[in-house]
């Protein structure tokens, strides 16, 4: 199980390397951002702690963001 988790933990900080605002999730926050990485709806309710001054973001009938409303 330790090996397991050192693993899983490795694998979230290599992510956290290529995008720093992930340093503001929990673990499991980005772990629930990564495992719906094909729904961008996901990252919704995460969106204040990543990015300063986002409160939500709006988007069309293809899941494109279509606009960023702040907080």
């Amino acid at each position: 199980m330790d090996v397991i988790q050192k693993s899983l933990n490795n694998y979230l900080e290599s992510k956290r390397a290529k995008f720093a605002r992930f340093f503001f999730l929990s673990n499991n926050e980005l772990l629930e951002i990564l495992s719906q990485a094909k729904e961008p709806l996901a990252v919704q309710p995460y969106l204040k702690k990543v990015f300063e001054n986002i409160n939500e973001v709006e988007f069309d009938e293809k899941k494109q963001i279509i606009a960023m409303l702040s907080a």
